[in-house]
């Protein structure tokens, strides 16, 4: 497992590239992102995708995200965009809300499987944390992205603990010490011109009220 430490990889644009390469090569990434460390995968690579999901040793049917850097790259994962979910997606993204959609039925098959398992829908987002921001935008592609802990264990905030339950799993550590957990992103679903709040979060429901009705 190769190592970086933070402030060395969001403040060059070598160490940049560097991550962008081990994505593209079809490498798994640790790296943190709004106060837990994540792992993330080139989306289109399904052998990357299957590499998350083995390293996690996920099996149950914990729902799914997907990190992309503009609009446009919305439209290369989710299918029928309801127009209050675009009304959302303008005011408060890149932020804390996680909206889920249809996946595209022309994403790869296994892909596809693997997001929709556990709700029929994928949760997606423009990250607000701007270093998980350029690396997408660098890559230019949607990303895969989950919690950096085992099925069911905690362990997300700390090096150490990754460390030791990815060893031989991650192609790059992005190392920023020890985190301090903070809130989770509130996860929407829009139908029919419809909001529901799946689950709250940072972005309060009042603010999608009052965001839909501007």
């Amino acid at each position: 497992m190769d190592i970086i430490k933070y402030d060395e990889a969001t403040n060059s644009s070598d160490k940049l590239q560097h991550i962008v390469n081990v994505l593209e090569d079809g490498g798994v990434v640790c790296l943190p992102c709004n106060g837990k460390y994540r792992l993330i995968a080139d989306l289109a690579d399904e052998a990357a995708v299957m590499g998350v999901m083995q390293a996690k040793r996920r099996v149950s049917k914990a729902p799914s995200l997907v990190f992309v850097a503009d609009e446009k790259m919305l439209d290369d994962v989710a299918d029928d965009i309801d127009p209050k979910a675009r009304q959302l997606i303008k005011s408060l993204w890149p932020g804390p809300l996680t909206i889920r959609f249809d996946a595209r039925r022309d994403l790869p098959r296994d892909v596809r499987k693997i997001l929709v398992k556990a709700t029929g829908k994928v949760g997606i987002r423009i990250p607000d944390d701007e270093f998980c921001h350029k690396i997408v935008e660098k890559l230019g592609r949607p990303i895969y992205v989950s919690s950096a802990n085992k099925e069911n264990k905690h362990g997300e905030t700390s090096p150490a603990q990754i460390r030791q339950n990815f060893f031989g799993r991650i192609g790059l550590f992005i190392d920023a010490g020890d985190l301090n957990a903070g809130p989770s992103s509130t996860v929407v679903e829009v139908k029919n011109g419809e909001v529901k709040v799946v689950r709250d979060g940072h972005v309060p429901a009042e603010k999608i009220t009052e965001t839909l009705s501007a």
